[in-house]
């Protein structure tokens, strides 16, 4: 008769292959041409993953973490049914591991750029908490809470967390977050300041394609907000119809975003649209 012991290794050797055939099943289908629908993808709860790698929580955050990037196609055509499984594998990775840090950063460079605010601030938030040495999720998170909610107390709340934890960096959180008390923040430009940056720092093709489809989608808004400017300027009033840039010839066509999210007026301002995706709801 084998010993228990004997067996502990092949119940993680199937365990894992359980795990690794789970990732398969689940994989985009290769072909000639690509389909013109992407399906949604399966994601396993945390407990379940949990199971399949033994109980290493680690492990199962890894693997998952790496199927977000790895399925993740980014197709304009797609963006409710990526974001949507996006969303839900991130959330997964986060209540294994809510220190990992490539969920936090990816989460936030893609979801929350990607119109779903909400949610990557949510991974943010969870990294804020368990990385408590770690200054980048608070600057993340304050940065997003000025830019995407305007809401400058809670962005210099967030960069005064930063600031405590950071060595090198603490005078200029602090800076910043005086230049948002005082108004002196150029939203539009430090936000793609901020993006060019995150792209610059990685080496990754696919994630650099990514970025670059919000560095533009970014711009597009630049450039509403840059039109109504002049219109306003040029006539004296505020801008009540996004038409009237058309119609006066300040803009000659609405700009494309790439993710095919769009944009809003709202409030007399243009702004990033979020994505609303039925039958998510937010825990």
């Amino acid at each position: 008769m084998m010993d228990s012991r004997n067996l502990a290794p092949l119940a993680v050797a199937v365990a894992g292959f359980g795990l690794f055939a789970a990732i398969w099943a689940t994989r985009p289908s290769v072909s000639a041409a690509p389909p013109a629908e992407v399906f949604d993808r399966v994601v396993l709860s945390a407990p379940v993953q949990l199971l399949l790698t033994g109980g290493d929580r680690f492990l199962a955050a890894n693997f998952e973490s790496i199927r977000a990037v790895a399925t993740a196609s980014d197709a304009p055509e797609a963006a409710e049914a990526n974001a949507s499984f996006a969303i839900r594998a991130r959330r997964v990775v986060a209540q294994l591991n809510p220190c990992h840090e490539d969920n936090y950063y990816q989460g936030n460079a893609l979801l929350t750029w990607g119109g779903a605010v909400a949610e990557g601030n949510d991974l943010l938030k969870r990294a804020t908490d368990c990385r408590f040495w770690d200054e980048v999720p608070p600057f993340f998170y304050g940065f997003n809470q000025y830019f995407f909610l305007h809401d400058v107390d809670g962005a210099r709340a967030a960069l005064e967390t930063a600031a405590e934890r950071a060595t090198d960096n603490a005078a200029g959180f602090r800076k910043f977050a005086i230049m948002l008390a005082a108004g002196e923040l150029k939203d539009d430009s430090a936000a793609l300041e901020f993006l060019q940056r995150e792209r610059a720092q990685t080496n990754d093709p696919k994630l650099q394609g990514m970025l670059d489809k919000r560095i533009a989608r970014l711009q597009g808004l630049m450039a509403l907000r840059a039109a109504q400017q002049r219109y306003e300027a040029r006539f004296g009033q505020a801008l009540a119809d996004p038409q009237a840039l058309i119609d006066s010839g300040e803009l000659d066509a609405f700009p494309d975003d790439p993710l095919r999210i769009g944009y809003e007026f709202a409030e007399g301002r243009f702004r990033l649209r979020e994505l609303k995706i039925a039958g998510l709801e937010r825990p």
